[in-house]
C-alpha cells in the first residue's frame, strides 16, 4: 500500500510536534515536509520532535512546499490567522487539509468552505481531535434534549489564546441542534462584569486559563432536583493523536468542507 504523504504546519508547537512523532511511527503514513514560523525555518523536524534527526528542514511557507513536493494531505495546527493562508495554499495544490487550528473569522471559513467546493478538494476542520471530546460532545447534544438548563466550563493552560475554545464552541453549537432555547435566570445583577461568561446559543460559557490544565470540558446540565455532569479531561497531547491518523486517512475520502471528528467516526 502506497503511504500518504503529509506536510505538517505548526511542526514546532506542542501539537505540531507529536503530530511529527506519531507520523514517524506509522506505516502507512509518510511525513514529507514541515512548516512553522521563520525563526524555526531551517531546524529538523524530527529533532524538534524527538530529538532525532531525520532530514527533513521545516520550511517557512506552504505555499514554498508545494510547489516543490507531492502532498496528500496537509495537517494544520497553527493559529487563527496562518491556518487560512495555508489552506488556501493547499487547495490550490489539490492537497486534502485536516485542520486542527483554532480561532478562524467565521470569514475565513466561509471562503474556504467556498475554495473548497469549487475545487472538489476536501477539508476537515476538527475543533477536537480526542476520541473522548468528541464523544462528550455527542452525550451533550442528546442531554440537552432533556434539560432545559445547560453551562459549560471549559479549563485549558494559560498559552492558548483564543476563549472560548473551540470545542466549547461546538459543543454549545451541537446542544442546540436539540433544543432551540435553554433557559437562564429571569434577572441576574453581575457585581463584576462578565462574570457570568459568555453566551453561545443561550448556554453560558466560562473559560478558565492557567498552569496544570492542558484541555479539559464540563458540561453541566440542571433539572428540577438533579444535576448531569459530562466531564472529558486530556491528561496528554497523545489523546489527540489516534483522531488526527483517523482524519489524514479519511480525509480524501470526504466531499467538501466538512466540521467536525465525529463526521469520520463510524
Amino acid at each position: 500500500m502506497e503511504k500518504i504523504k503529509v506536510l505538517v504546519c505548526g511542526a514546532a508547537g506542542k501539537m505540531g510536534r507529536q503530530t511529527v512523532k506519531t507520523i514517524l511511527q506509522r506505516d502507512n503514513i509518510e511525513l514529507v515536509a514541515a512548516v512553522d514560523t521563520t525563526e524555526n525555518a531551517g531546524k529538523d523536524a524530527g529533532e524538534l520532535a524527538t530529538g532525532k534527526k531525520i532530514g527533513i528542514k521545516i520550511e517557512d511557507s506552504a505555499e514554498k512546499v508545494f510547489k516543490k513536493e507531492k502532498i496528500d494531505v496537509m495537517v494544520d495546527f497553527t493559529n487563527g490567522k496562518a491556518s487560512p493562508v495555508n489552506m488556501s495554499a493547499a487547495i490550490f495544490a489539490g492537497c486534502a487539509c485536516v485542520v486542527g487550528s483554532t480561532g478562524i473569522s467565521q470569514e475565513s471559513i466561509d471562503d474556504i468552505r467556498k475554495k473548497s467546493e469549487e475545487t472538489g478538494v476536501p477539508v476537515l476542520i476538527a475543533p477536537n481531535f480526542s476520541l473522548g471530546a468528541v464523544l462528550m460532545m455527542r452525550f451533550s447534544k442528546s442531554a440537552a434534549k432533556y434539560f432545559e438548563w445547560a453551562e459549560i466550563i471549559e479549563l485549558h493552560h494559560e498559552n492558548k489564546i483564543d476563549a472560548p475554545s473551540g470545542t466549547a464552541i461546538r459543543t454549545a453549537d451541537l446542544m442546540a441542534q436539540n433544543r432551540e432555547t435553554f433557559n437562564s435566570p429571569p434577572a441576574e445583577t453581575e457585581k463584576i462584569p462578565g462574570v457570568r461568561g459568555g453566551i453561545r446559543n443561550g448556554i453560558r460559557i466560562h473559560s478558565v486559563r492557567m498552569p496544570g490544565f492542558l484541555a479539559h470540558q464540563e458540561v453541566n446540565l440542571g433539572g428540577v432536583g438533579e444535576v448531569l455532569k459530562i466531564r472529558h479531561d486530556s491528561i496528554s497531547r497523545e489523546c489527540f493523536m489516534s483522531g488526527v491518523m483517523l482524519a489524514i486517512e479519511k480525509v480524501r475520502d470526504l466531499s467538501g468542507m466538512v466540521v467536525g471528528l465525529e463526521n469520520i467516526l463510524e
